[in-house]
């Protein structure tokens, strides 16, 4: 076995594919070099920041041979700002680049050698975002920097909706207002009117006079329909805090913020279209629908008259659930405030049937809830993903008694490594026992997870 790489040394190599990460992969002396701001099929010279046994991170130092993908990155913050990864590469070689990841991820890890459909883009290349979160240290808002917990201020965003971007100034302002200290702002579009809700998590308890702070720089900034502070144990919010997405034509949802919603406005009409499409819900038909939300995909399925029961484990958006569907007319919609895996096994336990089951889990993906879907046994499953590895651990499981026949990624998420994918599962007719599966499993091509994984990808 070589001898690791050291701290701090310089190495030339040629890179090759994009990882499921914010780095391009090279390989020196038998091990996987793992190089942010590098780009597919390019020579650098790199220097090396962690190293392990068998593989290492490091960062460009020199491009010797630019790759033809390679373009300046237009945000002022890179490369020391983190957020987006792979704004050095133009956006077809994004998409070129996550179409191999989905399809490497479903071979490496589930064995599936599968014909993957395209990737669609996102309708917005910038200016996509709806939702930004911001980090706040030493009394100032940003993001945290590339492979570090530092923060870049930033007083812009490229990603961002021009109402959610004009509002990061007056998200500055308000951690400058507040004894409290604050950890994050999220800013949020608030619907179709140019404004936004802000949420702020607060370290500890609301101070002393801070709620009369908040009530003032709400009134001082028009453009805020409202906001919201929490901390453990307690939550504040003073004006409008709903804000507003719409799934499809002629649908509304409300939320209450900080309550999870989809990034991308525009791609996710087209996530609803293909979860749609690949469901073909009918009228009458019973569905399923695990990490419900606030009815992103519940409220279309049942537009289509489906008979939807819905599963949401927070109960503010549960609750923001049966208010969307008591605002338009439809068959009922049942909406269970339940861990989805806990869900999931009651009603298979219990003999309930269902003709589709449809699941959006947060980015560790659903394997609590495998043992149920082979017990429930639908006709269809359609799988929606916002992470190909844990996606491709959770579709091994239903091996030998599904077969995938639909997958298609798509970018809710330009300039990052994140892509969201819609698998359909169909029951096999020579199913056997459920859950018997005995080919092997293989590691993805990615760096190791540190952190534990969150909601969606922020």
């Amino acid at each position: 076995m070589s001898t690791p790489l050291e701290i701090g040394a310089r190495v030339r190599v040629t890179t090759g594919e994009m990882a499921y990460g914010p780095h391009a992969v090279a390989r020196l002396d038998g091990k996987v070099l793992f190089v942010r701001g590098a780009a597919p099929d390019e020579e650098i010279e790199a220097v090396v920041r962690e190293t392990r046994e068998r593989f290492a991170f490091a960062d460009v130092a020199a491009v010797l041979r630019p790759s033809i993908a390679r373009r300046p990155a237009p945000c002022p913050y890179l490369p020391r700002c983190g957020g987006c990864p792979w704004q050095h590469l133009d956006y077809a070689a994004q998409l070129t680049a996550k179409h191999a990841i989905v399809r490497e991820q479903l071979r490496r890890i589930a064995g599936l050698d599968l014909t993957t459909a395209a990737v669609l883009p996102s309708p917005r290349e910038y200016a996509y975002r709806r939702r930004i979160k911001l980090r706040v240290a030493d009394g100032v808002v940003g993001f945290h920097a590339a492979a570090s917990h530092a923060l870049i201020p930033v007083e812009h965003c490229l990603l961002a909706e021009p109402a959610v971007d004009a509002a990061i100034e007056w998200a500055a302002a308000l951690v400058r207002a507040l004894v409290s200290k604050l950890r994050r702002v999220e800013v949020s579009s608030a619907g179709a009117d140019a404004r936004v809700v802000v949420a702020g998590e607060v370290e500890g308890a609301l101070l002393e006079g801070d709620a009369t702070r908040a009530a003032a720089w709400l009134a001082a900034h028009q453009g805020v329909a409202g906001l919201v502070l929490g901390g453990r144990g307690w939550v504040r919010s003073w004006g409008d805090v709903t804000t507003g997405l719409t799934p499809e034509e002629g649908a509304a949802l409300v939320v209450h913020a900080p309550g999870f919603t989809q990034v991308n406005r525009e791609g996710n009409r087209v996530l609803v279209a293909t979860v749609l499409a690949a469901a073909e819900a009918q009228p009458g038909q019973r569905v399923l629908d695990l990490y419900a939300g606030a009815g992103n995909l519940s409220l279309p399925l049942r537009r289509r008259g489906a008979l939807v029961t819905a599963v949401e484990q927070d109960r503010g958006a549960a609750a923001d659930a049966r208010a969307n569907a008591a605002r338009e007319a439809g068959p009922p919609l049942r909406v269970i405030a339940e861990r989805a895996e806990r869900a999931a096994a009651r009603l298979a336990d219990a003999g309930e049937a269902f003709d589709v089951v449809v699941l959006d889990p947060p980015r560790g993906g659903a394997a609590g809830c495998m043992a149920a879907l082979l017990q429930l046994r639908p006709a269809r499953i359609v799988y929606v993903s916002c992470n190909p590895a844990t996606l491709a651990r959770d579709l091994r499981a239903l091996r030998g008694s599904y077969t995938v026949d639909t997958v298609q990624p798509i970018d809710l998420f330009p300039h990052t490594y994140h892509v969201e994918t819609v698998v359909r599962a169909t029951l096999s007719c020579d199913a056997g026992t459920p859950g018997v599966s005995s080919f092997r499993r293989h590691g993805p091509i990615a760096p190791p997870r540190r952190r534990r994984a969150r909601r969606r990808p922020t």
